[in-house]
Formats: structure tokens, C-alpha cells, sequence
């Protein structure tokens, strides 16, 4: 079985947002500051889809440079983790999350390998606070 999406450190300052468009329910979100809440959308600037409330302390963390997975939502569909989509290689399933101790093929490109990414699962897990 597939396994959930997590968005790692790869994506900060980029989030170019591809995944947002393969997205099928929508469980990638972009964090507003000013409004103090994430959203998702059905198409990358199409007008916002769903909205949640943030965990200040764990949004707090990367703010709106990264892009992040509900992972209540997420399906493990597999559509944002393929190679050909996100094209700095930031998002993996989290069977495949390279946590520093082995060499990974999957997203090898990624100029981040071989750095501990399994702090992003926990990020995902918290910044949710709805």
C-alpha cells in the first residue's frame, strides 16, 4: 500500500505548487499570515477549496515557505509523490522518507538526501490545530 505525502524541506521558499493541481481531494495547503489560516485549492489559483486553523507553534516553524499535507485528508493516492510532478523532489510517501541513515533511491535527485526528513511527518501531524 501507498503511503501518506509528506512535503519536506526541499519545498521551502520554492512551493511551486504542481502537486496542488494533481491533488484529487485537495489535502495540500498554503498557509495566509495575514489571515492566519491554511488553505487548500482545486487548482493553484483557482480560489480557495478548504480552510483549517493553524497550531501556532508548528506553523510558527516555516510559516507560509512551505507548503504542507493534511494527513487526515491525504489518500495515499501517490499523484504528488511521483517524480514528474513536484520539480525539486520534495514530497515523498512516508514509507520512502530518507531519514539519514540509508541511501534512498526514490526522488534521488532531491539536493537534500541523506538529512533526517522524518521531522517533516511530525510537522504534518501538528500544524493542523483544527
Amino acid at each position: 500500500m501507498a503511503g501518506l505525502a509528506i512535503i519536506t524541506e526541499a519545498c521551502i521558499d520554492v512551493k511551486d505548487r504542481a502537486c496542488v493541481d494533481v491533488c484529487p481531494v485537495q489535502c495540500i495547503y498554503e498557509f495566509d499570515p495575514q489571515k492566519n489560516v491554511l488553505f487548500s485549492e482545486v487548482q493553484a489559483g483557482q480560489g480557495v477549496e478548504n480552510t483549517h486553523q493553524p497550531n501556532p507553534d508548528a506553523v510558527a516553524i516555516f510559516a507560509d515557505s512551505l507548503l504542507y499535507v493534511n494527513l487526515d485528508e491525504c489518500t495515499s493516492c501517490t499523484a504528488c509523490y511521483q517524480q514528474d510532478v513536484c520539480p525539486v523532489g520534495a514530497i515523498y510517501s512516508e514509507e520512502h522518507l530518507p531519514n539519514g541513515s540509508t541511501r534512498t533511491e526514490y526522488n534521488k535527485a532531491d539536493p537534500n538526501r541523506g538529512h533526517d526528513h522524518t521531522f517533516f511527518i511530525e510537522l504534518s501531524r501538528s500544524v493542523f490545530a483544527d
